[in-house]
């Protein structure tokens, strides 16, 4: 597929984004806390901060945050310590980017028993890899799915502000599918060409499919583990 033709599938997904958000872009998926014993419909209380993985300071920066508006991401200003409102139902995704730091990606619940959280930013390296949980596919294809432009279009973002950095982009699959190994690089490459036909130069980026080789799950026994197997992950090459 030409880079021209990622391009306008995704200039018809953003805006379908935007114009459809409240019935296509928010999933509500359930807690496991409401299945608890002590089941609470009352907003959770909590306090998110994000810090120097290495020295521990605190940073000031911004979250790219889905789960508190059902129609589009919010932009949050996280200070040294940030009080929220969370919802015991919801699962939020929590997308940080900045300069001299691995992106951070990660899926979350409001756990009653956490009242803190501090998210914490790696220092930039060689060697250095993360998940992309937010990077969906339509179901049994190698198609992104319209929900993966948050996340990447922080990918994105994380490549412009470190100029230096190159990536791998390392596809990741179960073993139920018929060519593991193929598909997982198909995926890849299909994050690849969205971030070529978004101005990325394509000698800083290099695809890598791994199959089914480094299975977070096993055996996953629910729709949630088998999403998780098949995931998308970035090294950094270069820096």
């Amino acid at each position: 597929m030409t880079a021209v033709r990622y391009a306008h599938i995704f200039g018809l997904l953003f805006g379908l984004l935007s114009s459809r958000g409240a019935n296509a872009q928010f999933v509500v998926e359930r807690s496991p806390w409401l299945d608890s014993e002590t089941v609470t419909e009352e907003p959770v209380n909590q306090r998110w901060a994000v810090a120097n993985q290495s020295t521990t300071q605190l940073i000031k920066t911004e979250l790219t945050v889905e789960g508190f508006n059902p129609r589009k991401p919010v932009q949050l200003k996280v200070e040294e310590d940030t009080a929220l409102e969370l919802a015991p139902y919801r699962r939020y995704s929590r997308l940080c980017v900045e300069p001299n730091f691995m992106l951070y990606a990660d899926f979350i619940y409001a756990d009653p028993e956490l009242p803190a959280d501090t998210l914490m930013l790696k220092p930039l390296a060689i060697g250095l890899e993360t998940a992309l949980p937010a990077v969906e596919f339509m179901p049994g294809t190698e198609e992104l799915y319209f929900t993966s432009a948050p996340a990447l279009q922080a990918l994105r973002k994380f490549i412009e502000v470190n100029p230096t950095v190159s990536v791998a982009i390392i596809g990741h699959d179960n073993e139920d599918v018929l060519e593991p190994d193929r598909t997982s690089r198909n995926r890849a490459r299909a994050v690849f060409e969205y971030l070529v036909s978004s101005g990325v130069k394509p000698n800083r980026l290099s695809v890598e499919g791994r199959g089914a080789s480094q299975r977070i799950y096993t055996h996953p026994s629910t729709p949630q583990e088998a999403q998780a197997n098949r995931r998308i992950s970035i090294r950094v090459t270069n820096y």
